[in-house]
């Protein structure tokens, strides 16, 4: 398996075909992550993700995200929502397009986030791994195959089509 990382980059603005609907992927007390939608395009692959922490957890989330006032101390510790994809034998962590949370980074109440990861490619055996994971909030590594079929653009169903 080759590793990659694979980048923070925007999606094209048009052109997409929802290839999977979403799915729940981790409901637990205080902490709910789901798959919102699979888009296709020539280019690759969109992956959108909710994440709703409340309770306790939202205060680790606050905490473990919050802005570092010094960029040079070291010391100051942050954590985020890991996601790693495998498709074919490409694997590695994937940075989010999104990575700053929609609301509740100040204050009391639930914290949510909507991350994208964008997939330079198409997996060629229609379906991908992926493992999220926040252990410093109570998410252990989850890992789900994500099932899409062929790709909806034939003319890039095979090719190396990275971003």
């Amino acid at each position: 398996m080759g590793r990659h990382r694979w980048p923070a980059l925007a999606p094209p603005t048009t052109g997409g075909v929802a290839v999977h609907a979403g799915m729940p992927i981790v409901a637990e007390k205080d902490l709910v992550l789901e798959l919102s939608a699979a888009t296709a395009f020539m280019s690759g692959l969109l992956l959108r993700f909710a994440l709703c922490v409340t309770g306790v957890r939202a205060d680790f989330v606050r905490y473990e995200t919050r802005p570092l006032t010094d960029a040079l101390d070291w010391s100051a510790q942050w954590s985020y929502l890991a996601v790693r994809i495998l498709v074919d034998d490409l694997g590695g962590a994937a940075d989010p397009f999104q990575p700053t949370p929609d609301s509740g980074l100040e204050g009391s109440g639930p914290y949510r986030t909507t991350p994208q990861y964008w997939i330079g490619t198409y997996p060629t055996t229609g379906s991908l791994t992926v493992t999220a994971s926040w252990p410093q909030v109570g998410l252990h590594p989850t890992s789900f195959t994500l099932t899409l079929g062929p790709s909806p653009f034939p003319t890039t169903f095979g090719s190396d089509a990275h971003r």
